[in-house]
């Protein structure tokens, strides 16, 4: 590895040595940036799939809770109409036992009373068993699609969650890496880095490519760029203030 304390080369021009530091400081903190908004983008990917099955998950209890309670209904209406037949055969009984016009009446009317009971139970019976079947079919199809969808996202997340791991070790060794060059770095120049770049998008450090600031885009004065190019300390461009640095590759 280059000795950061001694004169180094971009291209065959001597800069600084805390300006090469600076430069490869700025190169991990770009490769940071991108992996922790790729991190992120993931993990709120995971995120909205998960709530999304949630929200499934969610429906089709709802369709279950309602087929208990249909089915629920069906028994106890079916048991309700056990009940009512046997009263209705009691009271048919009872006709034959009357003794008066008006036990008739009254055994008449308990009669025709439990009879439309019994209608309006079947009919309810009727309707549980109708939307039973329909729920039963509908809940069928749902949880099938359910656990495909589970299935797929749960084949997806694990690739996701590996690659957020892989990333993970990567911030770690970026980090490292940057604990390693900071050591050659002024801590004020350094404080001076950590806030332009804070205030600048995350970049503090820029090439000059064909006589532009690559930051802001304007272009430099030709003694700044000779500056630039002799390495004459840290040159800051006017409009931006990111700190500027040449390449040979360049040309003005």
């Amino acid at each position: 590895m280059t000795n950061l304390f001694k004169p180094a080369m971009l291209g065959r021009n001597i800069v600084i040595p805390e300006l090469m530091a600076l430069v490869e400081i700025q190169q991990i903190d770009t490769a940071v940036r991108e992996i922790e908004t790729t991190n992120l983008s993931l993990n709120k990917q995971l995120e909205r799939e998960r709530e999304e099955i949630a929200k499934k998950k969610a429906v089709l209890q709802e369709i279950i809770e309602k087929k208990d309670a249909l089915q629920k209904d069906l028994r106890h209406n079916e048991r309700r109409l056990q009940q009512i037949e046997q009263d209705l055969e009691g009271f048919e009984k009872k006709i034959y036992q009357v003794k008066s016009q008006k036990e008739l009446e009254a055994v008449d009317h308990e009669i025709a009373k439990s009879r439309k009971e019994r209608s309006a139970t079947e009919d309810a019976i009727l309707i549980c068993m109708t939307g039973t079947e329909e729920i039963s079919g509908s809940l069928d199809r749902q949880e099938k699609e359910l656990k495909k969808e589970t299935d797929d996202f749960n084949c997806r997340s694990q690739k996701i969650e590996a690659d957020i791991n892989i990333n993970i070790q990567k911030l770690s060794e970026a980090n490292t890496r940057k604990q390693g060059i900071i050591t050659a770095i002024e801590p004020a120049l350094l404080a001076n880095y950590e806030k332009l770049r804070e205030n600048r998008n995350n970049i503090a450090v820029v090439q000059v490519e064909g006589g532009i600031c690559r930051g802001c885009f304007i272009t430099l004065p030709p003694q700044q760029i000779n500056e630039i190019k002799m390495g004459k300390g840290i040159i800051r461009c006017s409009s931006c203030s990111r700190m500027l640095y040449w390449k040979e590759s360049n040309s003005v």
